[in-house]
Parts: C-alpha cells; sequence; structure tokens
C-alpha cells in the first residue's frame, strides 16, 4: 500500500521497476526518474537514481531458451523480487519496464529507398509515417519467414517491440531529423525487434498478476545498447549478455543499433555438460561451477573444472 503521509515532495517522486525475467534468475530494480538540466534550467535528459535491486532464483522448468513456460511459479518469483527490492528502496513503485529476449526475439536494421514524386515539397510527418511503415512491413515479413524456417512452422504470430531510425540520408546527404527537408531520394535504415506473439503475451500475463501499471515491454539487447548511449553518437561496441539459458549479442554503430542476435547458449550449457563430465546432478555441477568462479574448490577439482571448460572452449570454436 502506498504511504499517503508522506511529504509533497516525495509524492511527486516517478517510482519506477525494471523487470528482468531471466532463464535462472528473476532481477527486480526499483528506482526514481529525474530530469537532467542546464544550469538556466533547460531540461537536457533525464537519469535514473537506482534505490533497491532484488533478485529470486528460478526453478529449472520455469524459463527454457527464454520462453515462459510456468507462468504461475515465475509471477511467484517476480513478486518476491519485486517485495525484496521495494523494501530496500522504502518505496513502492507504480510503472513497470519489462524486458524480453530470448532464441526467437530477432532484431535487424531494415533500409529503404525512397523517391519522392514532388521533391521540392518539405517533408512532412505524413510522409515520414508512411515511410517507416513501409520498412516496418518489410521487417515484419522478413522475420516471420526466418522464424518459420527455424522452428518448421508456415505461419508464427509476431509482434514489434521496438523501433528506432538509424540513419536516415537525402539525396545522398546524412541528416538527424528529415522534417521540414526538400529532396528527391530518401534512403532510411531503422532497427526493429520482433518477438513470437505467444512469448510477448506471456509476459503480459505475468505483467496483469502484478497489478503494477506496465510500460513497455523492451528489448533487452536493445535497452542494454542504449542505456550508454553517447552525446555525440560516437560510440561503437559490440555489447554481449550471457546468461542462464541465451547469450544476447548486439552491435552498436556510431551511436546507431544495427541489429541483435541471440543464441541458445548460455550459463545451463556449460552446468549440463559438467554433470555429464563428473557423472553428478545438474545441481551439484551448477554449485561446483559457481564455487569455481568464488575460488573455493580444492586444488584437484579446480583441475577437472578447467580440463572440461578447455573442452568447452574447443567444442565452440570449432
Amino acid at each position: 500500500m502506498f504511504d499517503f503521509f508522506k511529504n509533497k515532495a516525495q509524492q511527486k517522486e516517478q517510482v519506477m521497476l525494471a523487470l528482468d525475467i531471466g532463464t535462472s534468475i528473476v532481477k527486480a530494480c526499483v528506482f526514481t526518474v529525474e530530469e537532467r538540466q542546464k544550469k538556466s534550467g533547460e531540461v537536457i535528459g533525464k537519469r535514473a537514481h537506482i534505490k533497491g535491486f532484488g533478485k529470486i532464483k528460478q526453478k529449472l522448468g520455469d524459463i527454457q531458451n527464454g520462453v515462459v513456460t510456468d507462468i504461475a511459479s515465475v509471477v511467484h518469483n517476480c513478486k518476491e523480487a519485486i517485495r525484496i527490492a521495494s523494501k530496500q528502496a522504502g518505496m513502492t513503485p507504480n510503472q513497470m519496464v519489462m524486458g524480453i529476449a530470448g532464441e526467437f526475439v530477432k532484431g535487424a536494421t531494415t533500409t529503404i529507398t525512397y523517391t519522392r514524386e514532388d521533391h521540392d515539397a518539405k517533408i512532412n510527418l505524413s510522409e515520414l509515417r508512411n515511410i517507416v511503415h513501409k520498412l516496418q512491413w518489410k521487417a515484419f515479413a522478413e522475420v516471420r519467414k526466418q522464424l518459420s524456417e527455424e522452428t518448421g512452422y508456415p505461419e508464427i504470430d509476431v509482434k514489434l517491440v521496438n523501433t528506432s531510425i538509424v540513419d536516415v540520408r537525402i539525396d545522398g546527404y546524412k541528416v538527424v531529423n528529415p522534417l521540414g527537408f526538400q529532396g528527391k531520394g530518401v534512403q532510411m535504415s531503422i532497427f526493429n525487434s520482433f518477438a513470437p506473439l505467444v512469448h510477448f503475451s506471456a509476459l503480459q500475463g505475468i505483467a496483469d498478476e502484478l497489478d503494477i501499471d506496465l510500460l513497455s515491454i523492451v528489448s533487452e539487447p536493445y535497452a542494454v545498447a542504449h542505456s550508454l548511449e553517447s552525446e555525440d553518437n560516437s560510440l561503437s561496441a559490440i555489447f554481449i549478455d550471457i546468461g542462464g539459458g541465451t547469450t544476447d549479442v548486439a552491435l552498436v554503430q556510431d551511436g546507431a543499433l544495427i541489429g541483435t542476435k541471440m543464441f541458445a547458449l548460455g550459463g545451463r550449457t556449460f552446468t549440463k555438460r559438467l554433470a555429464v563430465e563428473l557423472n553428478i546432478s545438474y545441481l551439484e555441477a551448477e554449485k561446483l561451477k559457481i564455487d569455481y568462479s568464488n575460488d573455493l574448490l580444492e586444488k584437484k577439482s579446480k583441475n577437472k573444472d578447467k580440463t572440461i571448460e578447455h573442452k568447452e572452449n574447443i567444442i565452440i570454436k570449432n
């Protein structure tokens, strides 16, 4: 319950929740949003202040390859993680952003070249929306075809998760905002990320159970890449997020997200191999892996782990 007796300044704070439903662990982060201002008072952006953090370990059957397989269990884990984060923060979030990832979450940049009939007219919002709409339909068709080939199902419903304009050129000249410009040829590149509808709907169902206003479901590689945006758009980097069930890779070039790729390969893959090689249970192998990472194993056990790690590296490289 909200405390209605807090002071007015505290009531005005926007309390948000970032929820990452991972294959192995649910992470909840409670934060407030504040405006960044110049000395003149001009707003130049916003920043988040983390107030509380909570995490809960998932069961083995809760999520497979980044896809929720037991909604009730995941909801329970999310509530516990949120409770821990809220207690630490001393405040209750009223709005939420959820992350989405997994093997079948696709993200790529699509480019289209558009020849304008009236090149003397200034580009308006209606024309710009028309170009973006064409690009999204083109990307939508490509993603459905790709998912169909990967899964073997002829028809898969997908949902647009995120979209971002990567590059705009008018008659060969790069512009930041095309509105108001004149020209004949418009070349536009847009990054779109899509997820299977069943996966997206599962997250919406979880959000409904949590009873917190859902602002957005965001592609996790997209969110990570945009968290380190530079003001001069000079950032070029590869972001790699190795999770329990999947590994997400995002490519950023000159401040623009070019594409994302998800692989069904994560920490659980190594744990399963460890269990097979040492003929032990999965839980014992997971504990052994964590202890090895924390330098808590005896020398003999370390040598066994190093041998298996070397074999894994050979398998991955080949």
